[in-house]
């Protein structure tokens, strides 16, 4: 199955874009292709009246990736209550072309607290038309969030709820 995956925090040293190299790396061992999109740090601010969004090449890259894609991973972190601002702008350009229709997603929020951007991002979903479960959803937050050096955590728990996930992503029909 060719994967994308989308990080709240696409930045280099990010907690974030390290959890979802990590569940990368496990879904490549599976035999999956997994690429992460980079990209969404140079979107433009979305804006549905903007004349000529058809020449915005980064958003046409992003949205030919993600409808290439079988399946879509992302991982978050909370800001402000919800997600983050570069997220939320890629999942409306998104919206504006129904990129993540019946697109089945997989998400992780990777944050302190997290509940809220949780839910938020489960709305944001609904409302694209993407494929979401509960089996294919996690929130890690408090100190559960601590990772040791090969990328799982310190919490036994929360590695297996991540290893779950990963299968459930990678059995997904």
């Amino acid at each position: 199955m060719k994967i994308v995956g989308i990080s709240g925090n696409p930045y280099p040293r990010s907690t974030n874009l390290g959890v979802l190299e990590k569940i990368g790396g496990e879904l490549e061992k599976a035999g999956h292709t997994f690429e992460v999109i980079h990209s969404i740090k140079d979107l433009p601010l979305f804006n549905p009246q903007t004349e000529y969004q058809e020449y915005y090449e980064v958003v046409n890259q992003m949205r030919e990736q993600i409808k290439a894609a079988d399946f879509v991973v992302i991982v978050s972190p909370e800001y402000m209550g919800g997600v983050p601002a570069i997220l939320k702008n890629a999942l409306e350009w998104m919206l504006s072309e129904a990129t993540l229709m019946q697109k089945p997603i997989a998400y992780v929020i990777h944050s302190p607290h997290g509940r809220l951007a949780y839910e938020a991002l489960n709305t944001h979903l609904k409302i694209s038309g993407a494929i979401t479960q509960d089996a294919l959803k996690l929130l890690i937050s408090y100190n559960k969030r601590l990772q040791k050096e090969d990328g799982w955590f310190e919490d036994e728990v929360i590695n297996k709820q991540l290893k779950a996930l990963i299968q459930n992503i990678s059995d997904y029909k």
